[in-house]
């Protein structure tokens, strides 16, 4: 287009292709699945999780490290690895080892400065200290190699694991336990019938906004609650 006369330069785009007799048809990208693809990907994490339970979703155990350069050396994010120096002081003498129970390391990296070694160190004891390692073969325990090995799965070593959300099967591995069948009865489609005259009186779309309402306050009330009924109490045990 060529400008004539006193009027604005033409600044029109016209580089998508809407007219199915285009030569280039179909090149116009629209995003009408957002919502189906959060969907989606939100159910393969819930898989995911599943498949490597008891291990982390988010990944192996990495470090806290600064971040580089003068601007933002005050900040600090999740570094790549751990160093040699910090699983040596930590108690964890193979590298290798390190990877097969989440945590990540990296040779290259090195230690700078005393607070950081001792800042990691301390991450990493605090993961051993939490971490229960599973066996392979639960006969075939390497004692002494990690702290938290279940050597022997006995009831009382079941009974504790079930408590913290962990179940073993007979041969001493870790599975997600299958939700329990409660409430079933409530899901089945109820018979036809004729509408009462409170439902037919009943505003539906505010009905429906107050049972959400208690949904999602259901939480909070019985907190508040159960702190009524322990104010109660202790006051009933004062007097």
């Amino acid at each position: 287009m060529v400008k004539r006369g006193n009027a604005p330069v033409p600044n029109a785009h016209f580089h998508k292709h809407w007219h199915p007799s285009a030569s280039q048809k179909g090149r116009v990208r629209v995003y009408f699945d957002t919502a189906p693809q959060k969907r989606i990907r939100r159910l393969r994490r819930m898989k995911r999780a599943k498949q490597i339970f008891p291990r982390p979703i988010r990944g192996p155990l990495r470090p806290i490290v600064h971040c580089p350069t003068q601007r933002y050396n005050m900040k600090t994010r999740r570094g790549k690895g751990f160093t040699i120096m910090e699983l040596k002081n930590a108690g964890i003498k193979d590298p290798k080892f390190a990877r097969t129970i989440g945590i990540a390391v990296d040779k290259r990296r090195r230690n700078h400065s005393e607070e950081s070694l001792a800042l990691n160190t301390e991450r990493l004891k605090e993961y051993m200290g939490k971490m229960v390692l599973f066996p392979l073969k639960p006969k075939k325990v390497k004692k002494g190699k990690v702290r938290g090995v279940v050597s022997e799965c006995d009831a009382a070593k079941m009974k504790e694991l079930s408590n913290r959300g962990v179940y073993l099967d007979k041969r001493g591995r870790a599975y997600m336990p299958k939700p329990k069948q409660v409430g079933k009865d409530l899901l089945k489609a109820e018979e036809p019938r004729k509408l009462t005259d409170v439902e037919k009186k009943r505003a539906v779309v505010n009905f429906l906004r107050k049972v959400t309402r208690d949904k999602k306050s259901i939480g909070k009330r019985l907190k508040r609650q159960a702190k009524k009924e322990a104010k109660a109490n202790k006051e009933a045990m004062k007097k």
